[in-house]
C-alpha cells in the first residue's frame, strides 16, 4: 500500500506509537509478538502489549488478552479474568468476544453455568453475523438448552453460518436435509452440504459424503471415492470412518482386497473404543484373517 511490504519496519513503527501509549500500536504490536512477525515471537510480551492496550478500553485487545487467559499463553491461565475481559470487549460490540463469554456461559468456565444467558450472548453475537453465534445458537434451538426446542429456526440459523462458510453449520444442515428435520428431506442437498464441508476438512463431513457415496444417496454410487473419503476423515481420527474403510478392505469394495490392512484398521479403531471395530477385529482374530488365529 504505496511502500514495500516489511514487517521489521511495521514493527519498529508500532513500537514507537506505542511507547507514546498508543493503544491501536500497542495491539498491534502484540500481535507481532504473538505470531512472530517482524520481531521474534514472545508470548510474554504479547499479553504485555495487549494488556496495555486493554488497560485503555481497546475492545480487541481485550478480546486477544482473555483469549491468552483462557490458553494460559504468556500469562497464568485465569478463567474468571478471561471472562471479565470478554465481558468489557462485548460491551463494546465486539462479536468475537460476546460469542466466546457465551461458550463460558454455556461450558460453566469462569462463571456460572447457565444456558438462557448462553443462549442470549449467542443471540447477540449472531445479530453482528458472527458466523460461530449462530452455529452455537442453531445448537440450542435444535437441543431445547436455554431457549425453547425449534428445529425450522435451528436449519435458519445453521444456513446463514454456512452461507458464510463455516463448516460445522454445512455439516448440521446437511444433516437436516438428511433427515427432514426443520426442513423438507432432501438427499441432494444433503449430499452437497456434506461436500462443502468436506472439501474444507471436516471428517464428520467427509465420513458423511462417504456414506453416501457407498449407497448412491444424493450422489451417483461410487465405492472409490467413499474409500478415499473415509481415508480421509480416518486420518483425523474419525474412528467410525477408519472401521467403514477397513470393512472395505476386508471385502475389496473400492480398495484392493486385503485382510492384513482390514485388520490393521479395525485394530486402530477398536483403540479408539469402537465397538463395531472391536466386534469385526474379534471375527478375523477368530479366524486368523490377516491376524494370527487367537480364540
Amino acid at each position: 500500500m504505496g511502500v514495500p511490504q516489511d514487517d521489521p519496519e511495521a514493527a519498529r513503527l508500532f513500537r514507537r506509537a506505542a511507547n507514546k501509549g498508543h493503544s491501536g500500536a500497542q495491539l498491534e504490536l502484540g500481535q507481532c509478538y504473538d505470531l512472530g512477525r517482524g520481531v521474534p515471537q514472545d508470548d510474554d510480551e504479547a499479553a504485555r502489549l495487549y494488556r496495555r492496550a486493554a488497560e485503555q478500553g481497546h475492545p480487541r485487545a481485550q478480546y486477544s488478552l482473555a483469549l491468552r487467559y483462557l490458553a494460559g499463553k504468556g500469562v497464568r491461565r485465569n478463567d474468571c479474568e478471561a471472562a471479565r475481559l470478554f465481558g468489557l470487549a462485548a460491551k463494546q460490540g465486539q462479536a468475537e468476544a460476546q460469542c466466546n463469554l457465551a461458550v463460558l456461559c454455556e461450558h460453566g468456565r469462569g462463571v456460572l453455568q447457565d444456558d438462557c444467558e448462553a443462549a442470549h450472548r449467542f443471540g447477540l453475537a449472531a445479530k453482528q453475523r458472527q458466523a460461530e453465534a449462530q452455529f452455537n445458537l442453531a445448537l440450542l434451538c435444535e437441543h431445547g438448552m436455554g431457549v425453547p426446542q425449534d428445529d425450522p429456526e435451528a436449519a435458519r440459523l445453521f444456513r446463514r453460518a454456512a452461507n458464510k462458510g463455516h463448516s460445522g453449520a454445512q455439516l448440521e444442515l446437511g444433516q437436516c436435509y438428511d433427515l427432514g428435520r426443520g426442513v423438507p428431506q432432501d438427499d441432494d442437498e444433503a449430499a452437497r452440504l456434506y461436500r462443502r464441508a468436506a472439501e474444507q476438512g471436516h471428517p464428520r463431513a467427509q465420513y458423511s459424503l462417504a456414506l453416501r457415496y457407498l449407497a448412491g444417496k444424493g450422489v451417483r454410487r461410487n465405492d472409490c471415492e467413499a474409500a478415499r473419503l473415509f481415508g480421509l476423515a480416518a486420518k483425523q481420527g474419525q474412528a467410525e470412518a477408519q472401521c467403514n474403510l477397513a470393512v472395505l478392505c476386508e471385502h475389496g469394495r473400492g480398495v484392493l482386497q486385503d485382510d492384513c490392512e482390514a485388520a490393521h484398521r479395525f485394530g486402530l479403531a477398536a483403540k479408539q473404543r469402537q465397538a463395531e471395530a472391536q466386534f469385526n477385529l474379534a471375527l478375523l482374530c477368530e479366524h486368523g484373517m490377516g491376524v494370527p488365529q487367537d480364540d
